[in-house]
């Protein structure tokens, strides 16, 4: 009872956790757009005074030959700041090619994964020792409703939260919408806990619950953080924590000028 109650208050204080952080990033955010609109808009200040209004009688202005007026300039503009912004990958493309691109990624990286929990030892995963025989008939068995599982902390609610803002990430880098991104991370938790995780052993209910949704949750804030980051170029410390954080934008978008801002400041 006592282990049950200790797994509950983790798992609540893991969803909480992820909640405050996702908060903070989206009020972070908010703050640094209305600073950067502010910067910078530039406003338009037309002094008439220096227009000749030498008009003739019976004429309309606008209709005058002499009459002269300032010439606006545009090129120190949000809009044209904005424009010198490239775009993310697939940004202007449909979901489809956006979700076929994120799958790339995360294959590869579910191909990993499984490599990785092969090698690990039995005593950590929980997995048969001759879970290769075995692997059909715990596929079969996985079709029935998922159970309760008694892994490590660690990989329930560490490892788990970062694999799903992975799976998030994979088509939020590409402008994907934040509900087909969450759709997109549920459905490989499915994948991963009913087609690969499932020839060792059934599916985790914890783990249906923990991944996409407080996965989703870390992965917005990390989203977050990345493209305010990404707004005047990344310095070489932003590069290690996206590097780190968010290999999906790495994998998509790299950190290079062709998808994200060139850095006027090469120093730092």
């Amino acid at each position: 009872m006592k282990k049950i109650i200790n797994t509950t208050w983790l798992k609540f204080t893991s969803f909480i956790l992820s909640c405050f952080v996702n908060v903070i990033s989206f009020a972070q955010d908010k703050t640094l757009v209305l600073s950067y609109s502010e910067q910078q808009t530039s406003t338009f200040k037309i002094d008439f005074q220096q227009i000749d209004l030498n008009t003739k009688v019976g004429i309309f202005p606008a209709y005058d030959r002499n009459l002269k007026a300032p010439v606006i300039n545009l090129t120190d503009t949000f809009l044209s700041k904005r424009l010198n912004v490239p775009l993310l990958r697939n940004e202007q493309a449909g979901i489809w090619k956006k979700i076929w691109r994120a799958e790339l990624f995360i294959g590869g990286a579910e191909l990993f994964g499984a490599t990785v929990l092969i090698v690990t030892p039995k005593k950590l995963t929980k997995w048969s020792h001759d879970w290769e025989q075995e692997a059909w008939r715990h596929i079969k068995r996985s079709l029935k409703l998922p159970v309760w599982d008694d892994d490590n902390w660690k990989i329930n609610f560490i490892g788990h939260p970062i694999a799903g803002s992975f799976y998030y990430n994979s088509l939020r880098s590409q402008n994907a919408r934040v509900c087909h991104s969450f759709l997109f991370a549920t459905a490989q938790s499915f994948i991963w806990e009913y087609l690969i995780e499932a020839t060792a052993e059934k599916p985790s209910t914890q783990d249906l619950i923990i991944t996409p949704i407080v996965g989703s949750l870390l992965g917005e804030s990390i989203h977050f953080v990345t493209m305010n980051m990404r707004r005047n170029g990344f310095n070489f410390f932003e590069k290690i924590f996206v590097l780190i954080f968010n290999p999906s934008f790495v994998f998509n978008n790299g950190l290079g000028p062709r998808f994200n801002p060139i850095r006027q400041n090469q120093l730092f």
